[in-house]
């Protein structure tokens, strides 16, 4: 009989120590940090890496991520519900906004402010994954901009570490940056909107471009944050016309002071912004004191409604603002999104 409780003492210790092993070892497992970043740029911030890197990750159930913001351009770091509608304001979240550390399992979507890089230290947020499942990680200000987090169990073995994270990170950045095709060819509309003589008296100007990527985790881009040939000269009575050539950012083209809502088009009074037939904005400016906007100009989505500026019904947003200008001056204008960035120009106009 004693024989028999010893033994059986014996054995009970020994599956708790092997229990006991197992739980600090899973403790230690799910208590894992991880990193990424939000974003990329070169020195002068003209190229922004509009991407998650890396992309796509595989963690353990209960680890986190600590995704740093590396980019003057605005990012979210967002997961959203099985069949939630992609918000349409990414100021309002989706909705609401998540404190650092949020805890995501696919019940309730978790967001970060629209952040990017201050001038002191770069912000940072956090989520923590309790629950196995794929879960994709999206940008609110940048649609086209997702990735994917492969969240294991505790028991299953993880194909990756941090040190292959990082020097995939530090590849997607590059191969975005690096990227050097040239900015689209000026051109002009040939449409019945302008005659023979209104082209040749038309200026072209590219506000920005880029090209979209994508990964087996999901897609990404670069952005060229500039006016290509964005100081140009012309003569009294010419038109100056900015076209948009990237896939997935909006700019706008701001003379004097902008306004409060940045998506709408909007004038001085002594001036007008209306819609040629063709879809372009088209605005009169009579002088350099005039405040003018002209709303957002980008390449829409397909089946996008947009924003009707006027009750007109040609394509909407559109992707071309042109203004004439009618006395001489230097006309300085902006896009409001991204002067942060570097992104002005100049009108010069000769008598």
């Amino acid at each position: 009989m004693k024989v028999y409780k010893r033994f059986r003492f014996t054995t009970v210790s020994w599956a708790f120590l092997v229990a006991a092993f197992l739980s600090v070892s899973l403790l230690a497992r799910a208590q894992q940090q991880w990193n990424a970043t939000v974003g990329a740029q070169n020195k002068d911030m003209s190229r922004q890496a509009t991407a998650f890197l890396p992309n796509e990750m595989w963690i353990h159930e209960g680890d986190q991520i600590t995704w740093t913001f590396a980019s003057g351009d605005i990012h979210t770091v967002t997961f959203l519900t099985v069949g939630q509608v992609y918000p349409s304001d990414f100021t309002k979240g989706c909705p609401g906004f998540s404190t650092s550390p949020a805890t995501f399992d696919g019940t309730t979507c978790v967001t970060s402010q629209a952040t990017n890089i201050p001038s002191t230290t770069a912000p940072s947020f956090t989520v923590i994954f309790p629950t196995p499942g794929n879960y994709e990680v999206v940008c609110l200000v940048h649609p086209e901009m997702f990735g994917v987090i492969h969240v294991l169990s505790s028991f299953e073995a993880l194909p990756y570490d941090q040190a292959f994270y990082d020097e995939q990170a530090e590849d997607e950045r590059r191969s975005l940056l690096e990227d050097r095709d040239t900015p689209p060819p000026h051109h002009h509309s040939t449409s019945g909107t302008l005659s023979a003589s209104v082209i040749s008296r038309t200026k072209a100007v590219t506000a920005g471009y880029g090209e979209i990527t994508a990964t087996p985790g999901g897609q990404e881009a670069l952005a060229v944050v500039r006016f290509i040939d964005g100081t140009v000269e012309i003569h009294s009575g010419d038109t100056v016309e900015w076209t948009n050539w990237d896939p997935i950012i909006g700019h706008t083209v701001t003379f004097g002071t902008e306004p409060a809502d940045l998506f709408d088009p909007s004038c001085s009074p002594s001036c007008s912004v209306t819609i040629d037939t063709d879809g372009a904005l088209h605005a009169t400016i009579t002088g350099p004191e005039q405040s003018v906007h002209s709303g957002f100009i980008f390449a829409a989505l397909e089946g996008y409604t947009g924003l009707t500026p006027v009750p007109l019904p040609p394509l909407f947003p559109p992707t071309r603002f042109r203004a004439t200008f009618t006395e001489p001056g230097t006309y300085s204008y902006k896009c409001s999104l991204h002067d942060n960035l570097g992104m002005v120009g100049k009108v010069i106009v000769l008598p």
